[in-house]
């Protein structure tokens, strides 16, 4: 639409016609910024001065299908938009924050926006003696271009205005999506500390970021603001109240801007994260909290009314990132019992056991490791019973390398340290071999490495599951399906082994078995309250699986229920040496 204004001559007092280009913004409306061709699709709303467009943007008008979804932002010159390019220049290029495509100021500007409103809106709360008059036109409908007749221009459209273009994120990418699902609180601490990262950054510049809108944040690694209207100078005061979903409530009376209330804005998006809801402040009442260790002490003392009890923005993030990964990677204490018996029939023992515990440091981790091992010997009396103790004394005196970053690695150790054991049996014991049966956990990680027909168990919430494979004869006949399981159980020949430690020198790969059958990570994940059990057949073969788990589910300790397995071994007659170590795993309350 096109304007005209008039003036008279000095001298000749003739009119002179001055013409002027209105850029009118409303949906499906086409126009031009820099090199960008914009195609309006949208109204998103008003908060403070600036009004919010969904944008289609692309370079060449030749080329429409290429056009991307952008963010256009018109406000007053001088307002919300001008301040945070501001801040933008002050920031210069960070990785959080997005780019502006293209920065322009229009001498008149009409926005046809109907009555909508963000969602998340910010409201100024005017003071009587700040009263201004709005200066944006807005339009019902698409205005033809027209020549008027000759007049001043006055009021609302002669207002120049700043326009800021720059993407959009997909509605499904933003913070505002996210906020909408349940999440792991570890996944509201990460969010929340790349939030209180950049809130910290922009403090560290002389400004405070006192309201956010999730709308125009997308999700990532790292988290990436697309407007920052909501930040002011550190000390400045407005000359009006502001009301947001994220402002902390001080700031509706005109205080000065300051760290705390940065630190009341993360705290705001952590409590929505974790509770479903903004905090609700109805009646003065501070909101309620969910009783939390660490999370509750940091949004009881950021979310107070009071400045003076938040942290400071460096001690807020220090304490979100400790608290997520005291909950990432929680200690483990593991409780051990084992019992190792002769039995009734032989005068000794070819069973051996070993289990070894200790903390592994690394330079941002510490975890608990735990190292459990079970042999049977075979090969004739003194020939299994040196089998056995060289197989768990090579794998108990072996050092773990502390490079072992990786599940894969690990796992690739933990078959190199069979390998290794299978090479001592094998070159200092003639005609004589073992089975062995392994655990290794550091933290909850779970891997295990097994030969022969010892057994390893998890028992969880009441339930067992024989993690190892039986390599012998009869399971190979239940794998086949010549027999059932029924009749594996009472086979003559499921004692009959078809590996074994010592029986070549060099193991095949797929000799060793591994977790892979479960997960492909190699590993499980343990939970609190899980107990491995690692027994030999003198065991299992008189004490079924599921009488071990009525066993070790009464509520006796882990000893006792090692002591009752063997009671009940012997008093069936134990034909063989019987071995049992049992494991239970306690996860340690973060706080």
């Amino acid at each position: 639409m096109t304007l005209t204004t008039s003036s008279t001559g000095e001298t000749t007092g003739e009119t002179v016609l001055q013409v002027q280009q209105v850029l009118i913004i409303q949906e499906q409306v086409c126009f031009g910024i820099d090199t960008w061709r914009i195609e309006v699709e949208s109204y998103l709303g008003q908060s403070a001065d600036v009004h919010y467009f969904r944008v289609y943007i692309n370079r060449s008008e030749a080329e429409p299908d290429a056009a991307r979804l952008g963010l256009l932002r018109v406000g007053s010159i001088g307002g919300s938009l001008s301040r945070e390019m501001e801040l933008r220049q002050t920031l210069g290029d960070y990785k959080m924050i997005s780019e502006i495509l293209a920065c322009s100021t229009q001498d008149l500007v009409t926005i046809s926006s109907g009555l909508a409103q963000l969602e998340s809106n910010m409201t100024e709360i005017l003071a009587p003696d700040a009263q201004e008059s709005e200066d944006v036109s807005v339009a019902c409908e698409y205005l033809e271009e027209e020549i008027l007749e000759p007049k001043e221009i006055v009021g609302e459209a002669s207002a120049a205005k700043i326009i800021l273009l720059s993407y959009l994120p997909a509605a499904a990418e933003t913070l505002a999506a996210w906020l909408t699902q349940e999440h792991p609180l570890e996944q509201s601490l990460l969010v929340a500390s790349q939030v209180c990262q950049l809130l910290r950054y922009v403090y560290q510049q002389s400004w405070c970021l006192v309201q956010i809108y999730p709308q125009f944040i997308q999700m990532g690694t790292p988290v990436q603001f697309f407007d920052l209207t909501g930040a002011y100078p550190v000390g400045s005061k407005l000359d009006y109240g502001i009301i947001g979903d994220y402002c902390p409530p001080e700031i509706a009376y005109g205080y000065a801007m300051n760290e705390q209330m940065c630190s009341y804005v993360v705290s705001a998006l952590l409590y929505q994260s974790i509770h479903r809801q903004l905090p609700n402040w109805d009646d003065g009442v501070q909101p309620e909290i969910k009783p939390i260790p660490r999370i509750y002490q940091i949004l009881s003392n950021c979310l107070s009314p009071t400045r003076e009890q938040r942290f400071p923005l460096d001690q807020l993030l220090s304490l979100l990132v400790e608290t997520r990964q005291l909950l990432s990677n929680p200690q483990v204490q593991w409780h051990v019992a084992a019992h190792s018996t002769t039995g009734l029939h032989r005068l000794s023992n070819q069973d051996s056991y070993g289990v070894r515990g200790l903390r592994q440091q690394t330079s941002d981790r510490s975890d608990t490791e735990i190292l459990a091992v079970v042999a049977d010997g075979m090969g004739g009396m003194e020939k299994g019973e040196v089998a056995s103790r060289l197989a768990v004394e090579t794998v108990m005196s072996a050092a773990v390398p502390t490079d072992l970053n990786s599940i894969e690695e690990r796992d690739r150790w933990l078959e190199s340290l069979v390998q290794k054991a299978n090479e001592v049996v094998a070159d200092r014991v003639e005609n004589g071999g073992t089975t062995l049966s392994l655990v290794w956990a550091i933290g909850r990680q779970l891997a295990i490495a097994h030969i022969g027909d010892s057994r390893i168990f998890l028992l969880r919430n009441d339930r067992i599951c024989q993690l190892s494979e039986d390599h012998s004869l009869a399971a190979m006949l239940l794998a086949s399906g010549h027999i059932t399981y029924e009749e594996s159980q009472r086979n003559p020949n499921r004692h009959v082994l078809t590996k074994c430690l010592g029986s070549k020198r060099r193991l095949d790969a797929d000799w060793i078995q591994n977790l892979s059958k479960f997960d492909s990570d190699f590993s499980i994940s343990l939970q609190h309250g899980d107990i491995l059990l690692l027994c030999s057949d003198g065991v299992w073969d008189l004490v079924p699986a599921d009488e071990l788990a009525e066993i070790f589910t009464t509520p006796q300790s882990l000893q006792s229920h090692v002591e009752v397995t063997i009671e009940r071994v012997l008093a069936r007659g134990s034909r063989d040496n019987a071995t049992i170590v049992a494991l239970k795993c306690d996860v340690e309350n973060y706080c």
